[in-house]
């Protein structure tokens, strides 16, 4: 019985994903607020190279999020994907986000405030199923940074090259959570730190999640024609096995060291992070980073893995790593409200 344990808290954990975003899309049909056109927003329009939809309402926490979302796919988050000019001496900031998630789900609460603090900000959704692939969460239309994590970096890739031909930057930073820091990590090194200022990681998992747990029995299941891992890519993604301590996507990104020279380093953590465990999974090993603690400093903020996007204390200390300096405020935040 022991031996099935892992696929039994995959399972319950998939199916409270599932009922959690069944509710919210339930209840989408008569509270959706419809995306906002680019004649409404300032006379924009969402770059069409960036095969974004137009703008979704700002939303301070993930269940506004989700009925927000409904089904409605690629959603841009409120001020990105817009022609920008960065301030002297900054770059523009590509919003790279999670598994089992998009960008406006995301950001949908943070990049309206960078952007009144004058970032250039571009979201693009990756890792999307194709129609020969499958997996229980993957079902959901609007889920993405699902397929393997080469996939969709190689899909990041393509996007920030566009980005800087069409714009002329020459440096991008890049903010990523969870899975979408493990890619802007990948990224860094990919490019061996080239045309990169900045890279925050929001709980990004940066050396493998144990998640909880489960990884170690996953792993012992493996023995069986690799049932460990086909088990997670077939209940939740298959960017979940790449996630994992003992996966293949994560010993090549660390093989050697993962930051490179010239590269700004930040790491946001959660101590509540239910999702990348143990929390150093999360941080830099690099001297020269900075690794941070949500908690450190406020206590009251308990914001765990989905809700640290949403956070007011987060949001300042991204806007502070990308060259501002705002106050650090210290918002309640209990792990179960999220936000």
């Amino acid at each position: 019985m022991d031996t099935y344990r892992p696929i039994v808290k995959i399972l319950r954990a998939a199916t409270a994903l599932v009922a959690a975003a069944g509710v919210a899309l339930a209840a989408a049909p008569s509270a959706v607020a419809a995306p906002t056109s680019g004649a409404e927003n300032s006379n924009n329009q969402v770059l069409s190279w960036t095969e974004m939809g137009d703008w979704g309402p700002k939303a301070n926490d993930f269940p506004t999020v989700m009925v927000n979302q409904g089904m409605t796919e690629n959603i841009s988050p409120e001020g990105t994907n817009v022609q920008c000019v960065p301030a002297p001496g900054e770059n523009p900031v590509v919003m790279i986000h999670g598994m089992n998630s998009n960008s406006y789900q995301t950001y949908a609460r943070m990049t309206p405030e960078l952007k009144a603090m004058g970032k250039c900000l571009y979201a693009f959704n990756v890792g999307k199923l194709g129609p020969d692939e499958f997996s229980v969460l993957g079902s959901i239309p609007t889920m993405r940074n699902m397929t393997p994590l080469d996939t969709a970096l190689a899909e990041l890739t393509a996007k920030i090259e566009t980005l800087k031909a069409e714009t002329g930057a020459t440096e991008v930073d890049i903010v990523g959570h969870s899975a979408g820091g493990t890619l802007a990590a990948a990224y860094a090194k990919q490019e061996q730190g080239r045309g990169i200022g900045t890279v925050v990681s929001l709980a990004g998992v940066l050396h493998g999640t144990s998640l909880l747990g489960i990884s170690y029995g996953l792993e012992e299941l493996n023995q069986f024609d690799n049932a460990g891992d086909k088990a997670a890519g077939y209940i939740v993604s298959p960017s979940l096995v790449d996630l994992l301590q003992h996966s293949e996507f994560m010993a090549k990104m660390n093989e050697g060291g993962l930051e490179q020279p010239g590269v700004n380093y930040v790491a946001i953590s959660t101590q509540v992070d239910e999702a990348v465990t143990p929390m150093a999974a999360s941080q830099w090993n690099a001297p020269t980073s900075n690794n941070i603690l949500l908690q450190d400093g406020c206590s009251a903020d308990l914001s765990g893995h989905i809700g640290l996007t949403f956070s007011p204390r987060a949001i300042a200390l991204v806007a502070n790593a990308l060259g501002r300096n705002v106050e650090v405020p210290c918002v309640p935040v209990t792990a179960v409200v999220e936000g």
